[in-house]
């Protein structure tokens, strides 16, 4: 009576595993997929904030900051540069972020340009400046219509970098900059366009040098930069932003840039982009984060 040898089923068992957890290991160390594509533009140097359109889907806007033009770029997820948004009347001093929202009374889609860079504290006001999305249909578009949001700090001046309008509520948040633990100031919608406001401290980050922030379009997931890493928060049912950045933000894939001052979520917040500042002869890259 012949006997059936079970080592070849079991070779090829073996063979089999082996190869998918090489496969897997592959995938891991991989982690996930960045795009990268250089800004070819010589005018956007001092990048220092990001946020995707919501009028035209696959657009996102930037800016330069302090003594830059008073201008929006408009770039599309490869880099390249498709129009200009010159906002007339209005002046650089420190432009450090930038976000959209739709509001929630007039349901318009809006660009907000936070002027809120401090680096010695010393300003007696900061100021945001929101225009209505325009159409992208010619390269350079001027936009004369722009509501002026002035306010201060309850707790005094300070320098602050990162900037985003709750979609749930409408209400701005600003996290400062350099303290050893950021504070996180709100400024509760509907916003005064005639007189000066008061930024109340809600909340504080356990760690320092935050330098961008964006909340996705559901409203459900925070991210918030600093120069060397990017935490993403989640917000619970019932949480209001405040309390969704009290909870253990999760560190996310980043590479590190040379002057990375910008984090914003795609149009439909399942990625992430960030642009750097021109450092040198080091190209000015934009990454998107699947």
């Amino acid at each position: 009576m012949k006997i059936k040898s079970r080592f070849p089923k079991l070779i090829f068992f073996l063979a089999f595993a082996v190869v998918v957890l090489a496969v897997l290991g592959c995938a891991l160390l991989a982690g996930p997929a960045i795009q990268s594509d250089t800004v070819e533009e010589p005018v956007i140097n001092e990048a220092s904030g990001l946020a995707s359109s919501i009028k035209t889907p696959g657009l996102l806007y930037t800016h330069n900051d302090s003594g830059g033009e008073a201008a929006v770029y408009v770039l599309n997820k490869r880099a390249l540069m498709p129009a200009v948004i010159v906002l007339e009347g209005v002046k650089n001093r420190d432009w450090e972020d930038i976000a959209t929202c739709i509001d929630p009374k007039d349901s318009k889609p809006y660009v907000y340009v936070g002027d809120i860079g401090d680096n010695n504290a010393k300003h007696a006001s900061s100021y945001i400046y929101r225009f209505e999305e325009p159409e992208i249909l010619d390269t350079l578009i001027t936009i004369s219509k722009i509501d002026k949001i002035e306010f201060i700090y309850e707790d005094g001046p300070r320098d602050a970098e990162a900037l985003f309008m709750d979609p749930l509520s409408g209400d701005i948040y600003v996290i400062s900059k350099r303290e050893e633990n950021c504070g996180i100031y709100r400024l509760p919608y509907p916003q005064s366009f005639s007189e000066t406001m008061v930024a109340k401290r809600v909340g504080q980050l356990p760690y320092s040098w935050v330098v961008a922030a964006d909340i996705s379009p559901s409203g459900k997931h925070i991210l918030v930069k600093t120069y060397t890493n990017i935490y993403l928060y989640t917000r619970g049912r019932g949480q209001n932003v405040a309390e969704a950045l009290s909870t253990k933000g999760k560190v996310m894939p980043y590479k590190l840039e040379p002057q990375g001052e910008a984090v914003a979520f795609d149009e439909k917040g399942k990625g992430y982009f960030t642009i750097s500042e021109r450092l040198g002869e080091t190209p000015v890259e934009l990454y998107y984060y699947k």
